[in-house]
């Protein structure tokens, strides 16, 4: 019997806003939540010193990942988000 060759199955291309995360962090979720529910978890996340992914990481799993070098720091109490003009 001769031996075929058998390919690796191939993982879908990474989304391209995921490209330069870790692969603990590869995969994108949507969660939806009121205005007052997000800037209350961004108020929360500030005055802990992490940031909304790693408060929200904290409440869902119970434990925060660290932020890598590619990750936004976290916004500090005293930032304020604009609105974008358009």
């Amino acid at each position: 019997m001769s031996e075929q060759s058998v390919e690796e199955p191939t993982l879908p291309r990474r989304n391209p806003s995921a490209m330069f995360r870790s692969d603990e962090r590869e995969i994108a979720a949507t969660y939806r939540m009121t205005r007052a529910e997000k800037q209350r978890l961004r108020q929360e996340a500030a005055e802990l010193g992490l940031t909304g992914q790693q408060l929200f990481e904290l409440r869902m799993f119970g434990r925060a990942k660290p932020v890598g070098r590619n990750g936004r720091p976290p916004k500090s109490a005293e930032q304020e988000e604009l609105p974008i003009a358009g």
